[in-house]
């Protein structure tokens, strides 16, 4: 495909965040056991970070949400059913530690969330600047296409610096599945937009042909142990390869 062709392709419209979430919870309610779909096992701190990360390519990409965007109020406000500490931690806590009954009770109020009445979006409350969001028409073609993984990567690596904790800005707990989630839903947005994150591929393997990561493993046990069990050095250290393997 020439150049001009490629620039007039349509562009194709992002994937609602909430539509993802519904899957996965068809999913797991139609099969006795996972692995399920996009998420693999059950991991609340991961599906946590995946919303996360999902929801930052949504940003990068400058879609209009409409409504989604009241899920937080609503969950938060009124369904009251967002405890300070976080949903996963005491929704956990709920199911003894069960990770799959913890994940389906958010993704049950998800499932809700979209079945509300345009009445009942519309009375939400809304507290942030600017017209409700049931006033405003979505659009879910991007305004301009969102930033490759590893740039998103060198971005945050920019944003905290050598300050401590910084990460949190990003993830919340500095832990290496939340970061793997946040990566895992960034790059699911991507590739449901139908963007080739080629280049994200590339570092995978560079990783383990240069950085002797274990053929089969991801990143973040491996990275963990060599970092003696400090989540943030390891997601330092993978930042920091991130950076080497661009400058390369």
């Amino acid at each position: 495909m020439n150049q001009t062709s490629a620039m007039a392709a349509p562009v194709k419209p992002m994937v609602p965040l909430w539509d993802v979430l519904l899957r996965i919870r068809q999913d797991i309610l139609s099969r006795a056991s996972g692995p399920y779909l996009h998420i693999g096992m059950p991991d609340v701190e991961w599906v946590t970070c995946f919303v996360l990360g999902y929801g930052e390519c949504l940003r990068h990409g400058g879609v209009r949400e409409g409504t989604d965007v009241l899920f937080g109020e609503w969950f938060r406000d009124v369904r009251k059913a967002w405890p300070g500490q976080g949903w996963g931690p005491a929704y956990l806590r709920e199911f003894q530690g069960d990770q799959t009954r913890a994940l389906l009770k958010y993704l049950d109020y998800v499932a809700e969330f979209r079945e509300l009445s345009p009445e009942a979006l519309a009375a939400i409350p809304w507290y942030s600047q600017g017209q409700h969001p049931a006033t405003m028409t979505p659009s879910w073609v991007p305004a301009h296409r969102p930033k490759p993984t590893l740039d998103l990567l060198l971005e945050i690596r920019r944003e905290i610096g050598d300050v401590p904790g910084r990460l949190g800005l990003f993830i919340g707990t500095v832990d290496v599945r939340r970061m793997a989630g946040f990566i895992d839903g960034y790059r699911l947005c991507l590739a449901l937009a139908g963007t080739r994150d080629e280049e994200y591929a590339r570092f995978e393997r560079w990783l383990h042909e240069a950085k002797a990561l274990p053929p089969g493993a991801e990143w973040p046990q491996p990275f963990l142990q060599v970092c003696g069990g400090d989540s943030e050095q390891a997601i330092r250290r993978l930042l920091g390869f991130a950076a080497e393997f661009r400058s390369n």
